[in-house]
């Protein structure tokens, strides 16, 4: 992968970002419409860009291929969820703050902005290893990453969560089709490639909308974030992308793998917290402060791996 080329590819994220940041600056849109559009991209665009994914693949990723990204996906999260258990002890300053590190180090936002930058940077064929962990994600998000949000004011009027939602369905539809290789129609082929590639701007105009509302100034005042981004974003990246290069994987795949490592922080965690009336103000600035850095911590991270 091309440094270069991802740098430009972040900015035309953020130039999507900005479209999304100044329509609600001008009203053209406001929060509800951010909420309204943020339901459409998890249920439908998102889902329908990882069924292209399976449908365009089948013919050059080998289910040996699958398994072997199924070990890699499982083995990323299992050093994330251990580096959560030790990192935060140097950037909490008490349990709920620590905890809402562990979120930040072990959810990158691997749908919202992974799915985009993936299928643009290396096509949409290698999706199918976002689906994998796509899964992996959900089921420990709707687990411990609920347990976490939680801390010590669970609301008992939350809405219950179960891995079994659209992500973990869609996944499993996915790899069905990946597998079984069922024929199907051209016009339900076409309709879910248009609505799948909806994704990209649509979801960026949801963060640039959710950015809007909130104050920049003091999300930079927070000096430890600063430490956190280049440690999770940046250097954990890097090193695992050397581990990769140490296994029998191509570049496509190792490349995927290490974009995905390297996203900011996910927003999911932060609306479980918001639901269990816990203070996700530490949460908010760091997917915030994270996500403007991506410009930069994302090729910095490709280009220190070598892939």
């Amino acid at each position: 992968m091309d440094a270069a080329v991802i740098f430009r590819q972040m900015c035309m994220i953020f130039l999507l970002i900005a479209i999304g940041f100044a329509a609600c600056r001008k009203g053209i849109v406001d929060g509800k419409a951010g909420k309204v559009l943020s339901a459409v991209v998890v249920n439908i665009c998102n889902p329908a860009l990882l069924l292209t994914s399976v449908m365009e693949s089948g013919k050059s990723i080998s289910n040996g291929k699958l398994l072997l990204a199924a070990g890699i996906g499982v083995g990323m999260y299992g050093g994330l969820f251990l580096l959560g258990r030790i990192l935060p002890r140097f950037f909490g300053k008490d349990r709920l703050e620590r905890d809402q590190y562990t979120l930040m180090i072990l959810f990158g936002n691997i749908g919202f902005i992974g799915i985009p930058v993936v299928s643009a940077v290396l096509g949409t064929e290698v999706l199918i290893y976002v689906v994998i962990c796509t899964i992996i994600f959900n089921i420990i998000v709707y687990t411990y990453g609920v347990r976490l949000a939680a801390g010590h004011n669970e609301n008992p009027d939350a809405p219950k969560r179960s891995v079994i939602n659209v992500g973990t369905v869609a996944g499993a539809v996915c790899i069905g089709i990946f597998l079984l290789k069922p024929p199907l129609p051209e016009i339900l082929v076409k309709t879910v490639d248009y609505t799948g590639s909806a994704t990209t701007f649509l979801s960026m105009m949801v963060i640039g909308i959710s950015l809007a509302g909130m104050p920049l100034g003091k999300i930079f005042r927070e000096k430890r974030l600063y430490g956190y981004v280049a440690l999770r974003h940046v250097l954990i990246p890097i090193a695992f992308g050397w581990i990769l290069k140490g296994l029998a994987c191509d570049r496509e795949m190792a490349g995927t793998f290490v974009l995905l490592a390297a996203m900011p922080v996910a927003n999911l965690p932060l609306m479980l917290c918001e639901e269990n009336g816990v203070d996700g103000t530490l949460l908010s600035k760091g997917i915030v402060l994270s996500t403007l850095f991506s410009l930069i911590t994302i090729p910095l991270a490709v280009y220190g791996t070598g892939l």
